[in-house]
């Protein structure tokens, strides 16, 4: 699948392992999620790796180079009809329709192959790209953890953002 004329959307391979590994460290992916500095190799390719069979795990690729990645992860038992997804884009390459393409594919995916009819996440109250973006999609802001995550030496609030597939609200 691809967007933009120079980036493709395609699914993670092991061989992205290195590219993820610096999306990761980059100063912006810490802030943006629940990341900690001088994560190892191995714990990044690890925490890379899908959990399921059913997860989804995608790059946004450019030049060779990946430059962005997200993952749909379903969840089972009374909640197979929800997942929660996870986000990031290389701070180089931020602002140029990356984050629109990964999430349009997962939505993509989750609706039309998956049949999730829920998807959810949390994000930081701050992080108002990633809030706009969101609700570009249809997601909506269901409430506010408070000191939900410990950042930068002070605790920050998160929103619970969620979507449920167009034709299915109640």
């Amino acid at each position: 699948m691809t967007g933009m004329a120079d980036v493709t959307v395609r699914a993670m391979r092991e061989e992205d392992a290195a590219d993820l590994y610096a999306l990761y460290n980059q100063p912006a992916f810490r802030n943006g999620t629940l990341a900690l500095p001088f994560e190892s190799f191995e714990a990044v390719k690890a925490w890379a790796t899908p959990r399921s069979p059913r997860d989804v795990h995608i790059v946004a690729e450019m030049a060779g180079r990946v430059v962005g990645a997200a993952g749909l992860r379903p969840f089972y038992g009374r909640r197979a009809h929800a997942a929660e997804f996870w986000i990031g884009v290389s701070e180089e390459f931020s602002g140029r329709g990356i984050g629109r393409q990964l999430l349009a594919a997962l939505i993509d995916t989750a609706d039309n192959w998956l049949n999730i009819l829920r998807i959810e996440m949390t994000v930081f109250v701050d992080n108002a790209r990633a809030i706009a973006l969101y609700e570009r999609f249809g997601f909506v802001i269901e409430g506010t953890h408070r000191a939900a995550s410990f950042r930068d030496g002070a605790f920050v609030d998160v929103h619970c953002m969620a979507r449920l597939r167009a034709g299915t609200e109640r």
